[in-house]
């Protein structure tokens, strides 16, 4: 039988029958025919092997004194009661020599929690480049008559997770951007409608292994082609007049005219806001039930649940509002092969010959987004990275395509070993993603020293950097320690690069699954590990 480490290999590699592919085999030869050796047969490592041999060089070595030390102290943390009962990964190595620091349960499969953007961070820069930009294109089809446009204007979606208020103010200020070039164009009618062209992208939104509670929220939402403010709906409550009266609602951005439904109470005063939110597939409503206190107005937010739908009827909206007739509807086209517009057809207008471009938006940067993903540790653009893998690298802009390509250039380029892995999303909320904390290592090594090394160890989270997650964490290592953050329910880890007081460099990841303990005891044990290795080494 073929040995399952080949078969889940993404690249197809004979002669594998009765063999094990470890990751030098993996990261060396995994184009080449045949298998590495049993592992304990392996031959001598090749010059400059890559960050998969050399940690597996690195368990070889001998313990030091200096280890022993180190043992000590770190198991002196994560064994104390109740500490005692977390299931801890730790791997730390010296990032110049490879040579092993500290290992424990390096090599076994951890929920990874938010870590899991180390990898799709990783494999987005690589693959797509640091200077990669979106482009969301809007093409008219059909005839011009002065400034009238006999047909219909069509948005070809790129997947552009920057229309939002970190990048462009807003997402409908991102949408007036789009309508004011329209405008410049000296456009003023349209006879037909907006199609909204995401047929090159999955149209599925709620990713399988997310738990339900999830997608009520904002780190939680979904994405796709084209979407604006992070899948994030801000709702607006005001309560009513007098006790039992309704409260007003409004939201932002603004859609379809009645996409929220609300029932929200007012009750005294003195009393806390509450609010749920369920997404009615039905009818593709936001419905709000709760209460809030006499007097009060507060601001929340909830998962959109139907983001393409409404940032396209969005958008009609801000072209209308510019000062653009357009007399059809804002429709979202799936599939490829439909009519959008005269003669044209969804996946096919670039090379329609009834299309002219009327106006194109480039992103920020995949390095600025980067920041982002790691830095804030922003669930909604590390997924919509998976979903741009798959349709910039793969076959189509799926999640399962996506996460086959991170797969793939996890295995094939950064050598981690094949069964190291399982990746499930981007952003490592759903509980199903596993990895090692040899495999984090091993990418955080591939990272290091190559052309992407200072915009990806930039990109990560550091103590005292304002918004970042280590913001009020880990004082004292102030531009030494460079690291992502994770916390799940019952998983929490840190991962990164730190620079210890002795001026060495080390790679490290730490996870823990688990713990049935308040997420502030664990991130402090988490914490206290780091701070050791920093004194100790």
């Amino acid at each position: 039988m073929t040995d399952r480490r080949c078969r889940a290999s993404p690249i197809p590699v004979p002669s594998c029958a009765n063999q094990v592919c470890g990751p030098v085999a993996l990261l060396a030869g995994l184009l080449a025919t045949g298998c590495a050796t049993p592992r304990q047969q392996l031959p001598s490592l090749p010059p400059d092997p890559g960050p998969a041999a050399f940690l597996e060089n690195a368990e070889l070595q001998r313990p030091t004194a200096l280890s022993e030390i180190l043992k000590e102290r770190i198991e002196a943390v994560i064994d104390e009661p109740p500490l005692d009962g977390v299931h801890f990964g730790v791997l730390a190595i010296d990032a110049e020599t490879g040579r092993a620091l500290y290992s424990r349960n390096a090599g076994r499969r951890f929920a990874p929690a938010s870590n899991q953007k180390i990898l799709t961070s990783a494999a987005a820069l690589s693959l797509l480049g640091a200077d990669h930009r979106y482009a969301t294109e809007v093409w008219a089809t059909g005839s011009s008559f002065g400034s009238t446009l006999d047909g219909d204007l069509v948005v070809i979606g790129s997947g552009d997770p920057t229309f939002s208020h970190r990048f462009r103010g807003s997402g409908e200020e991102a949408l007036r951007a789009i309508a004011d070039s329209l405008y410049r164009t000296g456009l003023r009618h349209v006879t037909g409608s907006v199609f909204v062209d995401v047929s090159a992208w999955d149209s599925t939104s709620v990713i399988p292994t997310r738990e339900v509670e999830d997608l009520r929220f904002g780190y939680g939402a979904t994405g796709g082609a084209f979407a604006i403010d992070e899948g994030v709906v801000e709702i607006e409550v005001v309560a009513g007049p007098a006790v039992g009266s309704p409260a007003s609602v409004s939201w932002r951005p603004i859609g379809t005219a009645d996409f929220v439904v609300a029932s929200i109470q007012t009750e005294p005063p003195g009393e806390r806001t509450r609010v749920r939110s369920s997404y009615l597939p039905e009818s593709r409503k936001l419905r709000l039930e709760g209460v809030v206190a006499l007097g009060e107005v507060d601001t929340l937010a909830f998962a959109s649940r139907d983001p393409v739908r409404q940032a396209s009827a969005a958008l009609r909206r801000a072209i209308v509002a510019r000062g653009i007739e357009v007399e059809g509807t804002a429709q979202v086209i799936w599939q490829e092969g439909v009519r959008v517009g005269r003669g044209c057809l969804s996946g096919g207008v670039r090379d329609c010959p009834n299309a002219a471009r009327l106006a194109s938006v480039r992103s920020p940067t995949m390095a600025e987004l980067v920041a982002v993903v790691l830095g804030v540790s922003q669930n909604w653009i590390a997924e919509q990275l998976v979903l741009t893998l798959g349709a910039e690298i793969g076959e189509t802009g799926s999640r399962s395509e996506g996460v086959r390509v991170l797969r793939e250039f996890l295995i094939a380029e950064a050598g981690v070993d094949s069964l190291d892995i399982a990746p499930r999303d981007g952003s490592g909320l759903s509980a199903y993603n596993l990895v090692t904390p040899r495999a984090l290592v091993g990418v955080l090594g591939h990272m290091r020293g190559g052309h992407l090394d200072e915009i990806f160890k930039d990109a990560l989270a550091a103590p005292g950097e304002e918004e970042s997650t280590l913001e009020e964490r880990l004082e004292g290592l102030e531009g030494r320690l460079f690291a992502k953050t994770g916390t799940i329910s019952n998983v929490n880890s840190l991962s990164g690069y730190l620079e210890t007081d002795s001026g060495r460099e080390v790679i490290f990841s730490v996870l823990s699954n688990g713990s049935g303990l308040p997420s502030s005891r664990v991130r402090a044990a988490i914490d206290n590990v780091v701070r050791v290795l920093a004194e100790t080494y």
